[in-house]
This record gives C-alpha cells, structure tokens and sequence, in this order.
C-alpha cells in the first residue's frame, strides 16, 4: 500500500514538472522611461511612477491586477497589448527628472518624491487626488537618491543624496532637515529603514560599502 501510494506521488511530481509555468502581464503605456515605480502600502493597486521626463504619476491599477487573477491557464495575445490610461494624478513641478520616491507606511496616501536637482516635494492626499507642496524640502547639495518614511512617526522621514549624506525631516516644521549626517564620501544610492527597530538606518554608497548607524547615537552635521 505504501509503495502504490509512493509510486503514485513520485508518478505526479514528474506530471508536475512537465508543466511549464504561464505568465500572465498586463502592460500600461507610459510616457518616457519609467525610473521607479513603488505601490502604496494600504493599497498595493495605487502606484507612483517617476519618469525621466521629469513628471512623477500616480496610477490606479486595479482593474489590471483584477484582470490578471482571472486569468486561465492559457496564455493570451491580449497579453502583449500595451493599454492607454489616464493616471490619477500627474506632478510637473519638478525642476528635473529623478528616482527617489516612498509612501508613508502610516498615513494612508502621503508620498514623496526627490530629483535630480536636490529638491523634495511632500503629497498630501485629498480626496481622490493629491495636493502637491510646490515648495520644496531643501538641505541636499546634490541629487536626492532616495527616501524612506519612518516606521514609527508619520510625520518624519529621510533622504540620501549623491552630497554623501543623509538628512532627517518633518514635515511639520520649516523645509530645513532636522538631522544632517555626513554618512559616506561618496553617493549615497539607498537607505532603509528598519521597521522592527526604528533607531537603525542602513545606507548604500557609490563606492561599494554600506553602513547601519544607531540614530540615537550619531554625530549629526546640523540639527
């Protein structure tokens, strides 16, 4: 009995193997090369997109996703159609192209953007769109490379910049960093912040090294 049943499990694998794997896409056409995309926490169907035209986008998807699950399992040509839509909401105000963009993990639709010209806009969801701060977060001498919100307070978050350093902000105060560290000698190319423990930040550099740095014990540049 135990070698039919065995024998029989072994016989499905091998059925299971043959089987190739079918992809299922949807593709959505977008204006210039798309540098990042990120979805939003609360809802993964929301995405931002930031472009090199220098326009950041924020896109609805959900009827795409939907369409995805329902999929069969045969591959179809509608697949390789590239589908217009009209974003939700579309951002001109940023003096240049540029890859740093994060939604906040605690406010539901709060999202900011960085570029290339060392400028930081904050989005503030209202209704079914978003106010744009058209004054910027200014403390970076160079482009911005990413943000990251903090896990623990909704109103703060941090930046890394090509200038070496990282910078800690809130948006309720004035559009100066709370926090100025002089992290590498080089560009800073990522940060992430860690959401089990919120004193630790990890950053990336040009130069191939990375630190983690304790932010209740740092040396700060500026505060």
């Amino acid at each position: 009995m135990d070698s039919d049943s065995s024998s029989d499990e072994e016989e499905e694998e091998e059925t299971n193997e043959d089987i190739k794997p079918i992809l299922h896409l949807k593709k959505v056409a977008h204006a210039g090369c798309v540098n990042r995309i990120r979805s939003m926490t609360q809802q993964p169907h929301i995405c931002a997109t930031w472009g090199d035209t220098g326009h950041v986008q924020v896109w609805d998807f959900k009827s795409f996703l939907n369409s995805v699950a329902d999929s069969g399992p045969v591959a179809h040509k509608e697949d390789d159609i590239i589908h217009s839509h009209v974003p939700l909401k579309i951002f001109n105000g940023h003096k240049d192209e540029g890859y740093a963009i994060d939604w906040s993990p605690l406010v539901t639709g709060r999202l900011v953007s960085g570029d290339c010209n060392s400028c930081i806009h904050l989005w503030e969801p209202s209704s079914s769109t978003w106010d744009v701060d058209t004054k910027p977060f200014v403390g970076h001498s160079a482009s911005v490379e990413d943000l990251q919100w903090s896990p623990t307070e909704g109103d703060v978050f941090a930046s890394c910049s090509v200038d070496g350093k990282i910078c800690i902000w809130d948006v309720r105060t004035e559009k100066k960093p709370c926090m100025s560290i002089k992290a590498h000698n080089a560009d800073v190319n990522v940060i992430s912040w860690n959401r089990l423990a919120s004193c630790m930040i990890a950053s990336g550099c040009d130069d191939g090294s990375f630190s983690i740095r304790d932010l209740r014990f740092i040396k700060v540049l500026s505060s």
